[in-house]
């Protein structure tokens, strides 16, 4: 049974309808606002996880910037101006919004006061009338709006609830026992919670079944001091893949990524020599699958899915998983960034990696090559405690993968090549050697997520039947059983939701809900409150009685908190043990004392990153050597860096020089001050002095010394070292106490404008780093 209901042959749905035959259907056709298939008495669920894709076209909207433009830009620029401490509306309005912005929730409260301007601007919108699938989702959600939860991101804003509720679907209710199927079931409560369940028993496959494997996979992985996510010698590996077998799936965590991706690889085969192969980005209806299938050259790219999708044989023999896959949806954004004890992320994670990794190895005669092009696979799996879930063969693969990244360039080539061209003995000999040395796993314990029941009956009594006692008394439970757990961001969520409920019910006149629910958030946010999101919820109590001091100091520690996790991201990737971070402070070093441009001017835009600046280098030949561009709190600036660094036979900046930092800050001014940036020119320079022709020129050019520039990154080295040294990936307790630590030491949302605010053209040490040194 597929399409839609009248294409279905009424014969063959009497037939499933009365059990005379098995009814064999996509999720789509199942669970339907108006499914024309009965219930079944046992419904089962291949690939299981990809249910929750359909359940996205049921209970949520998605509106995004590139299918819904003038909607989207109306609805950020109205939250916008009402809640403008939330960081990522200010880089939503913006057309250029650097990628990195992690997607926020916004507050309950927050959110009734505008939900009713939300739905007047979406129902007045005109792209209902030409979108079905919006309109069809919008119309299912509008009721509910109030109780769906709104998550934003920079190119998209989605409308659903924490939990979907198929536990109240009636296809789903009147099924007597559903079984879930796949080869990555993982932690049967997250699935429970992922899909809106009952309950969910994990079945033990005896060992010598679940460890069987389909064919030859062959994983290339980076090694774990690689400077790019893409280094020379996995590139020359890909094209020799690709010059072999000119087919290949690029999986990638988001559609933003599969677009740029699918730009770049184009671009990047024809420089290659390999013309005219066709690319296609996946799309909900999937017919571009069977399209690559049967093509005999080209290039599939794919977004937020790794599963549901097989290539056999020469179908496909390549795939490459783009970025870690830590979150491939706006809420999963939003856990992965400010609830940092979400243990299940990490399961989920590998859980994708696994379904990535059999995609094109069907069948014991099937082989195929895995690029895990990001670095950050080689710095996860390097640690042991990373690889839960993974099963044991994969866990071999994984050995190989590192085994071979010690290999130079030609040597992973031609190991890949042979690989390709079904010289399988030294694989086989390599594997089969690194599989004897895995340990034999303990007994799998059948366990479910302790909370997963609670939150999928809380969740659903909340956004299907308004019963918001029965929610918080199911969302309380779960903020106990965190607390009990030492969780403390996780709890806080629950926390959250659990005031939710209660302000919700308030809102309907239950007596002293509202009060109830206002001393609930509190607690929650003096648990989680070291994350920047808990804190904006204090913004969202304030303006709720009218305080303002609250929301400008939670503004002035934006800086502080971006910094935080800037240090957060480069310490997960670079460690704590070993030598990779102390070989990260030597190469910065180097290149901030080089006297080299292009080396240089790569030093300047990773001190900028660090700094939580979105910070690159223009490509264009006339653009600044580098731009850091940030939005922290309610302030958004912006500094270009022309760099002069290399010898003069005046020893002194000239005219021109200051000429060229003019012509920069002018088009910066042009290109971003419409967009609210207070924008900045700086010079940075090894010489000491303005030749005289070109004082009177200075104007808004500031000058700032190399020593300077190192004395700012030897501050910011000396904070990350002593965060590092009290910092622990695994035990955010751990983590919490080194952010208490280093906060204090970091300056205001702002220290860089005010510091450059002086009216000397020269920016001292002294006068770069007060604010760091109070």
């Amino acid at each position: 049974m597929e399409g839609r209901g009248e294409d279905i042959p009424v014969r063959s749905r009497r037939a499933y309808q009365r059990a005379q035959q098995i009814g064999i259907m996509n999720y789509w056709v199942y669970f339907n606002q108006n499914p024309v298939v009965d219930p079944a008495a046992l419904v089962v669920m291949d690939d299981a996880h990809l249910a929750e894709h359909c359940l996205h076209s049921l209970y949520s909207v998605m509106i995004s910037r590139n299918d819904h433009k003038l909607l989207f830009e109306q609805l950020v620029s109205e939250l916008h101006k009402n809640f403008p401490e939330y960081a990522v509306l200010a880089d939503a309005v913006s057309d250029d919004a650097p990628p990195e912005t992690p997607a926020e929730l916004l507050s309950f409260i927050d959110h009734e006061q505008i939900a009713n301007r939300l739905k007047e601007i979406i129902d007045s919108s005109s792209i209902l009338g030409s979108d079905t699938d919006l309109n069809f989702r919008w119309k299912r959600m509008r009721p509910r709006i109030h109780r769906a939860n709104l998550y934003i991101g920079c190119d998209s804003l989605w409308i659903r609830p924490y939990i979907y509720p198929l536990i109240n679907n009636t296809q789903y209710q009147k099924t007597d026992q559903v079984l879930y199927m796949s080869a990555t079931i993982g932690d049967p409560g997250d699935l429970s919670r992922r899909l809106g369940v009952r309950p969910i028993q994990k079945i033990h496959v005896p060992n010598q079944f679940a460890e069987q494997r389909s064919g030859r996979r062959l994983i290339i992985m980076n090694r774990t001091n690689d400077d790019s996510d893409i280094p020379s010698r996995m590139e020359k590996a890909l094209l020799q893949a690709i010059s072999l077998h000119p087919k290949s799936v690029w999986l990638c965590s988001s559609e933003r990524e599969a677009t740029q991706l699918r730009n770049i690889v184009t671009v990047w085969l024809e420089k290659n020599g390999m013309t005219g192969h066709p690319t296609w980005l996946l799309t909900p209806l999937g017919d571009e699958i069977d399209q690559f299938r049967q093509a005999p050259t080209g290039h599939l790219f794919v977004a937020g899915r790794f599963d549901g999708m097989d290539f056999n044989d020469d179908q496909c023999r390549i795939v490459v998983l783009v970025t870690m896959p830590k979150a491939i949806n706006l809420q999963e954004e939003f856990i992965a960034y400010y609830l940092r004890d979400s243990g299940f992320m990490r399961r989920r994670l590998n859980q994708r990696v696994v379904q990535g990794l059999g995609r094109c190895t069907r069948n014991d005669k099937d082989f195929g090559v895995y690029f895990l092009a990001d670095q950050r696979f080689a710095t996860h799996f390097s640690r042991e405690s990373n690889r839960e879930g993974i099963p044991q063969h994969i866990m071999a693969e994984i050995d190989l993968a590192q085994d071979l990244s010690e290999r130079d360039d030609v040597g992973l080539a031609t190991y890949v090549a042979q690989f390709l061209k079904k010289n399988f003995e030294e694989y086989d000999a390599d594997l089969s050697q690194l599989a004897a040395d895995i340990p034999q796993p303990q007994k799998p314990e059948n366990s479910v997520t302790a909370t997963s029941k609670d939150e999928v009956i809380g969740w659903t009594a909340l956004f299907e039947s308004e019963n918001y006692a029965v929610a918080q008394d199911h969302f309380e439970r779960c903020w106990n059983s965190a607390k009990n757990d030492n969780l403390l961001e996780i709890a806080a969520l629950q926390g959250w939701h659990r005031a939710k409920a209660l302000y919700l019910d308030g809102l309907r006149g239950q007596q002293g809900a509202s009060d109830q629910a206002i001393q609930v958030l509190e607690e929650a946010i003096k648990r989680g409150g070291q994350s920047s999101w808990f804190n904006r919820m204090r913004a969202s109590i304030s303006r709720m009685y009218a305080h303002t001091e609250p929301l400008q100091a939670i503004a002035e520690c934006e800086f502080a908190e971006t910094v935080i996790r800037s240090f957060d991201d480069g310490l997960e990737r670079l460690g704590v043990s070993g030598n990779k971070y102390q070989k990260f402070i030597n190469g910065l070093n180097e290149k901030l004392g080089s006297e080299k441009h292009a080396t240089y001017q790569e030093g300047l835009e990773t001190l900028g990153t660090l700094l939580g600046y979105k910070s690159f280098r223009p490509k264009n030949n006339a653009a600044a050597d580098c731009i850091w561009r940030g939005n922290f709190g309610n302030t958004r600036e912006l500094f270009t860096f022309e760099i002069k660094i290399e010898h003069q036979p005046s020893n002194s900046i000239t005219a021109s020089d200051l000429g060229q930092a003019s012509l920069q800050y002018n088009r910066a001014m042009e290109e971003y001050s419409n967009k609210g940036y207070v924008v900045h020119s700086l010079i940075a320079t090894h010489l000491e002095q303005i030749a005289p022709e070109g004082v009177s020129s200075i104007g808004q050019i500031k000058l700032i010394s190399k020593d300077t520039v190192l004395a700012l990154w030897a501050c910011v080295c000396n904070l990350m070292t002593l965060y590092r040294s009290r910092w622990n990936l695994d035990v955010i307790q751990m983590r919490r106490a080194a952010e208490i630590e280093i906060r204090p030491k970091l300056p205001k949302t702002g220290w860089l404008l005010r510091a450059v605010a002086s009216a000397d053209p020269w920016l001292s040490e002294n006068m770069l780093l007060k604010e760091w040194n109070e």
